[in-house]
């Protein structure tokens, strides 16, 4: 009986083997746990590497828990949160006694574009309500996978920034 060899496949088009190869990757600590994608970019025959997940909200639509309508509004939500300034600064300093630190420094001193990227956050907030909010903010902005018992209450507020950012409601 002959013996099975051990050699993988070979694609018979030899030219995307080259592409994939000369694919922009990144360093590969951005691979370490996620999967890619090869996508042609605007200029022909270039390919970029993109992650499949990049985010939490990534890995729920892949699971099929959200569909891309509700990913997208998650994602603008999430923009506004960032361009507004609003993530914990950590910052480093060697004086073991901090006297004179100013908690509160850069949530008074925002400049115009990131004082309305706020505004845009806060009222899709009041949007969504009390009820709502802590299972988006949990998920979208920091970045936490929801608990079992959140999932629907996710997927109602997003379905209620879908239409408050007037996003066209597509399917997965």
């Amino acid at each position: 009986m002959p013996s099975k060899s051990r050699r993988r496949p070979v694609a018979t088009d030899r030219r995307f083997r080259k592409q994939a190869k000369l694919a922009d990757h990144g360093p590969p600590e951005r691979w370490q746990h996620s999967g890619r994608l090869l996508h042609a970019t605007e200029k022909y025959g270039v390919l970029a590497a993109r992650a499949t997940e990049e985010h939490v909200i990534d890995i729920l639509v892949l699971r099929g828990v959200l569909d891309s309508g509700q990913s997208a509004a998650a994602f603008k939500f999430k923009l506004d949160y960032q361009r507004a300034a609003l993530a914990e600064h950590t910052t480093g300093g060697y004086n073991p006694v901090r006297v004179d630190v100013d908690r509160f420094f850069g949530r008074r001193d925002r400049n115009d574009f990131e004082e309305a990227a706020y505004q845009r956050w806060r009222n899709a907030v009041r949007q969504l309500g009390a009820r709502l909010s802590p299972s988006v903010i949990t998920v979208a902005c920091y970045d936490m996978l929801p608990l079992p018992r959140e999932i629907a209450l996710l997927q109602q507020g997003l379905e209620k920034l879908v239409s408050w950012y007037r996003l066209p409601k597509k399917s997965s």
